[in-house]
């Protein structure tokens, strides 16, 4: 039986003429399926009725910036594509949003094609690891499964980017999810801020209190009490770690 090759594709919305016409045809010759939009609208009805695995667009785009499709799609839809931003000029703070809203990676024009491509790349295959993994996990109900990765009264589900705490959704940011799913996994061990802004895999050198902003974010979302957080400690000295919890059904025994 011969074995069927995945195609990944990847949306494009750049109001560039030029620009988009040379990431079409770039993508194309190296094998990846490609649609193009010119704004923001057209792009998010792509995004949500064709399913890319990847979009790339430019900060700057008309009808519906590049930072409010990354929001809406995150936010409205709950939709975890992949998302370069592109943009003449993107400082630090931009970047920072870009971050907390959802996006995945960002480049400051002229976009070297090459690069632009392995970084394509890179973040359809992350997604892949992240959310096909070998053991499939499935939601019973609506409600995380005993096959989810869990500590205490969080769980979370790598196959649909789903966090819960107490049995309720929670709403994360990929790179949110990145973050704690990474900490999860290594639930007893504690990082770096350095090391954990490898984890996010942003290939632009970011302010290591990116990650205070980040896990800020996460603790107000999971914590009982975020004075005095009992899932993720910081480490002085060296970082965070996620504390390894019982279960009510491990208390009590």
């Amino acid at each position: 039986m011969i074995e069927q090759k995945f195609m990944p594709s990847v949306l494009i919305a750049v109001n560039d003429l030029e620009l988009r016409l040379l990431m079409e045809k770039t993508f194309k010759t190296s094998g990846i399926e490609t649609w193009t939009v010119d704004n923001g609208q057209e792009a998010m009805k792509m995004a949500l009725s064709l399913k890319p695995d990847a979009i790339v667009t430019e900060l700057e785009l008309p009808k519906l910036s590049g930072l409010d499709l990354c929001r809406e799609l995150r936010q409205s839809y709950s939709n975890w594509t992949p998302v370069i931003l592109i943009s003449n000029y993107i400082d630090e703070l931009d970047a920072v949003l870009g971050l907390e809203l959802g996006a995945d990676d960002y480049m400051v024009k002229p976009v070297r094609m090459k690069e632009l491509v392995a970084r394509i790349k890179s973040i359809i295959r992350r997604g892949s690891l992240c959310c096909n993994e070998p053991n499939q996990l499935v939601f019973e109900d609506d409600q995380p499964s005993p096959q989810l990765l869990s500590n205490g009264e969080l769980s979370l589900n790598p196959d649909h980017f789903s966090v819960y705490m107490r049995n309720e959704l929670v709403d994360f940011t990929r790179k949110e999810f990145e973050l704690i799913a990474y900490l999860l996994k290594n639930k007893g061990k504690a990082f770096s801020r350095n090391h954990l802004l490898d984890v996010l895999s942003s290939d632009h050198p970011l302010d290591e209190r990116i990650i205070d902003v980040f896990i800020s974010r996460i603790r107000q979302k999971i914590e009982p009490n975020n004075r005095n957080p009992q899932y993720i400690k910081t480490v002085r000295n060296v970082g965070y770690i996620m504390k390894d919890i019982p279960t009510i059904a491990e208390k009590i025994k």
